[in-house]
């Protein structure tokens, strides 16, 4: 639905970042270590030989009216985006980012979450759509969502046939002013919540909520993670933008 402005966003929210190239997912295996970790008090993250500290912003919460998630480029969204399998209850979710301080890279949003719930996490499964089998992927395979505006998303599953519905395609006027407004909103969001360059927005329409954000370094393919809890419920969703490996370490100086 908005491919023509991905181009130019995804040129803004790159530019600047410099840092060791980012850690690769690790196979299909989850780092409980980083998913978790990473939106703990005091965590420090590692790529190759460079240690970055996290902190953790929260930008409010996203309405999911529907219980259904999808997880994309939001200038890219458009009705071929199918929601994730794991359901959560229909309700308002906080959205914490993870943020690491790459130094001459940066800020860059290293992970997001969407907290279901306040119970610990158990085990984290990756995050899968309809049709899709883990079971079916070699060990350095992994499913995710492509990034081509340097923006990643947590969407409510019936925002994109509201907004195919009110801005219909043939209508790009209407539907390049809806994604203008959200890169101009979003620019000047990222910074005053304390990432320079970064882009930070929650919308919602009639009910059907967004929560968007800078992706890592820029544009890629990335995994999010169900994160279950004791009891099997699901208590988080994490995408890793690859930013940084898995260690917890003291921040410098204690």
């Amino acid at each position: 639905m908005f491919r023509r402005l991905a181009a130019v966003v995804g040129a803004v929210f790159s530019a600047g970042c410099a840092p060791p190239a980012p850690a690769e997912q690790v196979g299909v295996a989850p780092r409980p270590e980083v998913l978790s970790g990473a939106f703990t008090e005091g965590f420090v993250g590692q790529a190759e030989n460079d240690r970055y500290p996290v902190r953790v912003i929260r930008i409010g919460a996203v309405a999911i009216p529907s219980g259904r998630v999808i997880v994309a480029d939001p200038f890219l969204l458009s009705m071929r985006d199918q929601p994730l399998t794991v359901a959560v209850p229909p309700g308002r979710y906080p959205v914490d980012l993870a943020v690491a301080d790459t130094g001459s890279g940066g800020h860059r949003v290293a992970l997001a979450r969407l907290q279901i719930s306040d119970e610990p996490v158990a085990r984290w499964t990756m995050a899968v759509v309809a049709g899709q089998d883990v079971a079916t992927l070699k060990a350095d395979e992994t499913f995710g969502y492509g990034v081509d505006a340097g923006t990643g998303a947590f969407i409510d599953a019936g925002l994109p046939a509201w907004l195919e519905q009110r801005y219909p395609p043939d209508q790009v006027d209407f539907y390049e002013a809806v994604s203008e407004g959200w890169q101009t909103r979003g620019e000047a969001l990222g910074p005053e919540l304390g990432i320079p360059y970064g882009f930070v927005l929650i919308e919602e329409y009639e009910g059907r909520g967004a929560a968007m954000f800078s992706s890592g370094c820029g544009d890629g393919f990335y995994t999010t993670w169900v994160g279950h809890d004791a009891s099997g419920r699901p208590a988080a969703l994490v995408t890793d933008f690859g930013v940084i490996e898995a260690v917890t370490l003291p921040p410098p100086g204690r």
